[in-house]
């Protein structure tokens, strides 16, 4: 059964990995669920690795085991293919890790909770996040330099046009760097 997000726009799956690290073909019956490749009918596959029905395969290969799907496949868990395949689905939507949206959640809430007791601390730690968040302009500077996201990624990231987060976190880039026209817009 296929793993989909909730966006619906990628389908998720485990791919079969033969010994020279390529992907089969297709059985004659069209079907290619990884259990197949078990040498029965075809080639036999040494791992899997996350694949998703937009053409995308994870670099990292899994055992499997072909007495245990769910120890192959790793749904739930916090590696394997199904681990793979979500990450790749938080990079493709710029959706944030699970865990770093609890994480968010948490402290907000812990916050709140510090203003009914200790209005001026809550204040203080307000303050700190407020300046924690200062730094998001010079990652952003660092992943266009790198070449990891363009303004547009960028944008869409922060709710608005490619221009405006280039006017908001333009300045952080340097003179001289590779990027001076500062990526793609």
């Amino acid at each position: 059964m296929p793993w989909v997000d909730e966006s619906g726009r990628h389908e998720g799956f485990p791919a079969a990995v033969l010994a020279d690290g390529s992907e089969p073909a297709p059985l004659p019956d069209g079907r290619s669920a990884w259990w197949l490749y078990n040498g029965a009918d075809g080639p036999r596959a040494v791992a899997v690795r996350g694949g998703c029905g937009c053409g995308w395969r994870g670099e990292r290969l899994h055992l499997l085991d072909f007495g245990d799907d769910e120890a192959t496949e790793g749904v739930g868990e916090s590696t394997g293919p199904f681990a793979d395949w979500e990450a790749h689905v938080d990079l493709a939507e710029g959706i944030v890790p699970r865990e770093v949206e609890e994480l968010l959640a948490a402290l907000v809430d812990r916050v709140c909770d510090l203003t009914d007791t200790h209005p001026y601390a809550a204040a203080r730690a307000a303050a700190r996040f407020e300046r924690a968040a200062g730094s998001t302009a010079l990652l952003v500077g660092r992943t266009v330099r790198t070449n990891l996201l363009t303004w547009e990624y960028i944008g869409r990231a922060f709710g608005c046009t490619p221009e405006q987060a280039l006017d908001r976190f333009g300045e952080t880039l340097q003179d001289g760097d590779p990027l001076g026209d500062h990526g793609d817009l």
